[in-house]
């Protein structure tokens, strides 16, 4: 099975509130199948957008951007706002975790071994072990995504990407811990 089609299906059986946080791989795809494959024309770069920065900057970051088409520039926009959804998402749910686990430690710590609260707090301990596991196959499957289509996207180039779209880079982004 595709991987697009793969994702689709894990989005469509996983909870409703998490379903927008999912990479839109399929934006991707088709951001990516605008930009014009590299030795398919003589004049690849006539789209090119204006400089923005001074003449004189030395930043090499601002040069890979100049060199590159309205079309690469328009995904790399996406791309990056996507890391950014899913990098948010992660972090907030983290977040939540962390508290989480501390009140039902808390609360663990308070009640007898044979009590109805504790019959309780396992369930809820149980229930919070499912959700870290749908987390950690978020994590895992939107890293997947953006690893395949920054593939796409180094063959349709035929580029080495930023530092910051190397898979290493998106890695540390989306698993920043």
């Amino acid at each position: 099975m595709k991987f697009g089609k793969s994702l689709s299906n894990q989005i469509e059986e996983t909870l409703p509130e998490w379903r927008d946080k999912f990479l839109s791989y399929k934006e991707l795809k088709k951001k990516l199948k605008l930009i014009e494959p590299k030795g398919t024309g003589d004049n690849n770069r006539a789209t090119k957008r204006p400089r923005l920065a001074a003449a004189d900057s030395t930043d090499a970051g601002e040069r890979e951007t100049n060199d590159m088409t309205i079309e690469e520039l328009d995904f790399i926009k996406l791309l990056e706002d996507e890391l950014e959804k899913l990098n948010t998402f992660f972090v907030e749910k983290e977040e939540e975790y962390i508290i989480r686990l501390k009140e039902l430690q808390d609360r663990v710590g308070k009640v007898s071994d044979l009590s109805e609260e504790m019959i309780k707090i396992r369930k809820e301990i149980v229930d919070f072990h499912g959700e870290m596991v749908l987390l950690e196959n978020y994590s895992a499957l939107n890293y997947t995504g953006l690893v395949k289509i920054l593939k796409k996207y180094d063959k349709r180039t035929w580029s080495t990407p930023s530092p910051a779209l190397h898979s290493e880079g998106v890695a540390t982004t989306l698993l920043h811990h």
